[in-house]
């Protein structure tokens, strides 16, 4: 894997980590604050993302088509995860909706004919092993009868939404001139095209009440900013890395970045369950690092 895509994926892990971390002590108010953020990128980037384009002519048809896809998948993930945490515990929605893309998008990597070295699927099973592990508080809260339920439909539509932004923008990714600009103006019309989706599939559901008032601007400025990098600098190592698949895996550092804030910060003992999803999940991107190809 490219090393400078190595980098600029896990930067954007603790970029990513900040911003659920905020977005997780909101209280109820997830689904108004994720409809305020998309909407405040939208409104800040809609004349420098349309002059520079306008000026620069970096996005081809086949660009669009795939934002525009891109932006669907997407706000379906949205919907998808906001049903499925509303339908089932965290435990039980979070590996699923984390690890199961990642094996999926590396099918797609295939399918392109990017093949997968042995190490890197090793890899990135490890990955998926330490994603399933790491939500739990104890080896005895696994049961598999647990994931058989209602929610598993929408599980699946929300996992099937990340697998489908994904390999749809790293086909862009290839389809554009290289550079930091070029992902930049690519990540505001993904962002674009997300919050029209989901401001329509959210508009007749009820977000019990919140005041949008109440939120503040503070809260939404600063996921909006770290959102917004955060796939900025995935979106920049799509166009360096050959294997979106390597890239998504090692976009569940997250993880272990979340974990060991947890346990840093006393919000929780470090759990045997736990720092064993982490080791797995360290020593998977360490395969696919060395050995993936």
């Amino acid at each position: 894997m490219n090393p400078l895509a190595m980098v600029m994926v896990l930067a954007s892990c603790f970029m990513h980590a900040g911003w659920n971390i905020l977005l997780a002590r909101r209280g109820r108010s997830e689904t108004e604050l994720i409809r305020q953020m998309l909407r405040g990128v939208v409104l800040a980037g809609f004349i420098p993302a349309c002059v520079s384009e306008y000026v620069t002519g970096s996005m081809g048809a086949k660009s669009w088509l795939c934002v525009g896809g891109s932006g669907i998948c997407c706000g379906v993930y949205f919907l998808g995860l906001a049903r499925s945490y509303g339908s089932s515990d965290f435990t039980i929605v979070y590996p699923v909706v984390r690890s199961l893309p990642v094996l999926l998008v590396a099918v797609g990597d295939v399918m392109r004919g990017r093949a997968v070295t042995p190490a890197g699927w090793f890899g990135m099973f490890l990955v998926v092993l330490g994603c399933s592990l790491s939500p739990h508080s104890s080896f005895r809260t696994i049961r598999v009868r647990s994931y058989l339920n209602p929610a598993l439909l929408w599980m699946a539509l929300t996992a099937m939404g990340t697998v489908g932004y994904t390999l749809l923008d790293k086909i862009a990714s290839e389809a554009v001139k290289a550079g930091p600009a070029t992902a930049a103006r690519y990540c505001y019309f993904f962002f674009f095209f997300t919050y029209i989706v989901y401001a329509v599939l959210t508009k007749f559901r009820r977000t019990g009440g919140t005041n949008s008032s109440r939120i503040g601007w503070r809260p939404v400025v600063l996921i909006a900013l770290l959102n917004f990098g955060a796939y900025w600098l995935v979106l920049w190592a799509y166009q360096l890395g050959q294997r979106a698949g390597y890239i998504v895996a090692f976009r569940q550092f997250g993880i272990v970045i979340g974990v060991l804030i947890a346990i840093i910060c006393g919000y929780e003992k470090p759990l045997a369950v736990r720092v064993t999803g982490t080791v797995a999940i360290f020593a998977g991107l360490l395969l696919i690092s060395l050995w993936g190809g």
